[in-house]
């Protein structure tokens, strides 16, 4: 679901009036995400649950769903600067978005520095940042940007001349999606055990 919402430099008002068809397949590509697929990380670490989500597979999920209602992804390269290009993850009818479930920083890369860029080139007047709600980030491996953190970034910063109107989402599970990711965690950990009794010789 859509947890949060934090608009920039009017980016809520501006992208509802221009572009509301693109900020509903936002939504929905949002509400298609397969928790099945998507609780599928296995780790190690000692401070987090056996199996977490996958920002891989929850960012193929998307961008899946959303190349289907003809977002694409979009590269512009540098003149006189061999190999040196960036890339968008999705654009349509001039709306940029970027899904970021990595590092904090990448976060504030993608609104304060690649949005612009892309709008400089003309490519874009407006922007989504889909990241992570605040209570979704203990579920990721450690380093996993939310949504409280870029807002905080944004708040503090205060709006440039360079800004585009820009809409940052955080999403989250649904209740029942975390019902479902407590009853795949049990599986899961009765599969381990059981794998853990057949390797010493005996029977399940």
């Amino acid at each position: 679901i859509i947890k949060d919402i934090y608009s920039h430099k009017g980016g809520l008002e501006f992208i509802k009036k221009n572009r509301p068809a693109e900020l509903k397949d936002i939504y929905n590509a949002v509400k298609n995400i397969d928790i099945n697929k998507a609780l599928s990380k296995r780790t190690h670490e000692k401070t987090k649950n056996s199996l977490l989500f996958s920002p891989i597979d929850m960012n193929n999920q998307l961008k899946k769903f959303l190349s289907k209602k003809k977002w694409n992804p979009r590269s512009i390269s540098f003149d006189n600067v061999p190999n040196a290009f960036r890339e968008i993850d999705g654009l349509k009818n001039k709306v940029g978005l970027e899904i970021q479930f990595g590092k904090y920083a990448f976060m504030a890369y993608d609104i304060f520095s690649k949005m612009p860029i892309f709008h400089k080139r003309g490519l874009i007047n407006c922007g989504i940042e889909l990241v992570l709600s605040h209570n979704m980030i203990k579920d990721f491996s450690t380093g996993v940007g939310s949504f409280n953190q870029i807002v905080l970034d944004m708040k503090e910063r205060g709006v440039a001349d360079l800004d585009l109107p820009t809409l940052v989402i955080g999403i989250e599970c649904s209740e029942d999606d975390w019902s479902l990711v407590k009853d795949l965690r049990k599986k899961f950990k009765s599969n381990k055990n059981i794998k853990k009794v057949n390797l010493k010789g005996n029977k399940p």
